[in-house]
């Protein structure tokens, strides 16, 4: 049976990057980030529900997310859900599901211009 575990988002970053290294050394970084859900109820008022994500890039993207990615910048993601389980403090089972990206692209008004591209599979 054919399987696939891809995700697409469109949205904004919610907070700079958190970066740090693993083990081995390799950088990685995390990123806050929300989409938004928009329709109109039975009256016609726009109702908007946000989506709070959490990007997880390793090796280059890490490093393209570290000095280009910043709270507030629009975003163009692809990768696949990954979800960890692990126990709290407290030893209460918990679990977190997170996107790791393969491709980010920066996305900017027309003011702005360029729009900037760093994927997990280039070198």
């Amino acid at each position: 049976m054919f399987n696939v575990n891809r995700v697409t988002l469109l949205g904004n970053v919610t907070h700079d990057p958190d970066i740090r290294a693993t083990k081995a050394g390799q950088p990685v970084s995390s990123i806050g980030f929300a989409t938004n859900r928009a329709w109109r109820d039975q009256e016609g008022t726009l109702q908007r529900e946000p989506e709070f994500h959490r990007l997880v890039c390793f090796g280059p993207l890490a490093e393209f997310s570290e000095k280009r990615v910043k709270k507030g910048v629009p975003l163009y993601v692809e990768g696949r859900l990954h979800t960890s389980r692990f126990e709290d403090k407290k030893g209460a089972k918990q679990s977190r599901t997170e996107i790791m990206v393969d491709r980010l692209v920066l996305l900017s008004s027309k003011k702005q211009g360029a729009v900037e591209a760093a994927d997990a599979n280039e070198d």
